[in-house]
């Protein structure tokens, strides 16, 4: 196997590949990227951690002899990023690669490529998208994911596939993000795709916003292709909740307020709040004011002005949960509906495609 190629090429896709790398120690297989030179002029590489699996095809590559080598990812990856801006060459036999660029001449030994996972190609329910809102959409959703694996379908992300598009739905119990996507699909597929493959599909669609992604949903892998990356993920087992019945219709009371003036309001007042001590939001007719109070700490109150439509209620939040939907929810202004204090807050932004809901933290009731 020997090649050449541009410097910059190769330390991008190795860059970009090494998202697959296995952390574990007992698999050396796994912490290697898989390099094929094709015929065609094509370099290849592929990583995997059993999970998620990433493979980048780089074209304008110089090849001298096609074959494949196994070569453990970060050494390479730091060894080219490391390197002048000067090509690259390649050469690798059956234990060893020989890589040189400029005055530079080094080895490194090889992982058996026998003992690397066979590649498996996209198939099942096609799905193509626009591909900066499939990355908006990701970053709007898959922060709602549990961090619990002793609730694995809830770690994470339901896609709901039918010809007029996609929703992507995640929840950890306490709150539930929801997002439909406008999409082109061949038919109609479901699927929970775990929150970090997901995470990493959106991430590289992000950096090809004007162009498309393709999803692809069989039975037991989703497939994202964006660009010259395709990432694959095995699919979670089991049944997602009923999140539709967790949606209401409505609310009587309704706050429309400046997204990021609520949202730094929340992050100064949730200074005070450690612990899972919520914040206090009294809704009134001037808008809505944020308390939050710690024994150990101290106490905090800020007012900000909005339009407010309803009784004067308070409700308490965890800001953290409350901030991650305001960050992620488009437009400048927001609508926040509430009811009761025990029912989930409602927060959307511009138009109705994001839906966050928030659960409340139940306040004590006041003695006498």
């Amino acid at each position: 196997m020997k090649f050449r190629c541009d410097r910059d090429d190769l330390s991008e896709a190795l860059q970009t590949v090494q998202r697959g790398v296995s952390t574990r120690p007992g698999i050396p297989a796994l912490t290697g990227v898989l390099l094929q030179a094709e015929e065609a002029g094509h370099l290849v590489s592929t990583t995997t951690d059993l999970e998620v699996s990433a493979r980048l095809a780089l074209e304008a590559v110089q090849i001298q002899e096609p074959g494949t080598a196994l070569v453990p990812a970060r050494l390479l990856g730091d060894m080219v990023k490391s390197f002048p801006e000067a090509p690259v060459e390649f050469d690798a036999d059956a234990s060893q690669a020989r890589i040189r660029c400029a005055s530079f001449e080094g080895t490194i030994r090889l992982l058996p490529a026998e003992d690397f996972p066979a590649w498996q190609d996209p198939s099942g329910t096609r799905v193509q998208v626009v591909a900066g809102a499939f990355a908006e959409a990701v970053s709007q959703v898959a922060r709602a994911a549990s961090r619990d694996e002793a609730r694995p379908t809830l770690t994470g992300v339901l896609l709901e596939v039918n010809r007029e598009g996609v929703t992507l739905v995640a929840t950890d119990s306490y709150r539930l993000a929801v997002r439909e996507l406008t999409a082109t699909a061949g038919g109609e597929a479901q699927a929970i795709v775990p929150e970090r493959a997901l995470t990493e599909a959106g991430r590289a669609a992000a950096n090809d916003e004007k162009g498309g992604t393709e999803l692809f949903l069989d039975q037991s892998q989703a497939a994202f292709r964006s660009g010259p990356l395709t990432l694959t993920s095995r699919l979670i087992e089991g049944q997602f909740p009923n999140y539709r019945q967790l949606l209401p219709e409505g609310y009587e009371s309704r706050l429309v307020v400046g997204r990021q003036q609520l949202l730094d309001a929340v992050k100064r007042v949730g200074l005070l709040a450690r612990e899972n001590t919520p914040i206090r939001m009294e809704f009134n007719a001037l808008g809505v004011r944020l308390t939050s109070s710690s024994p150990d700490l101290g106490g905090a109150v800020e007012a900000v002005e909005a339009t407010y439509d309803g009784d004067e209620i308070t409700v308490a939040f965890n800001p953290n949960y409350l901030a991650d939907g305001l960050q992620v929810a488009t437009g400048d202004t927001v609508r926040l509906e509430v009811r009761d204090g025990l029912k989930p807050g409602v927060l959307r932004g511009e138009g109705e495609a994001f839906t966050y809901l928030v659960m409340p933290v139940r306040l004590p009731a006041p003695v006498g």
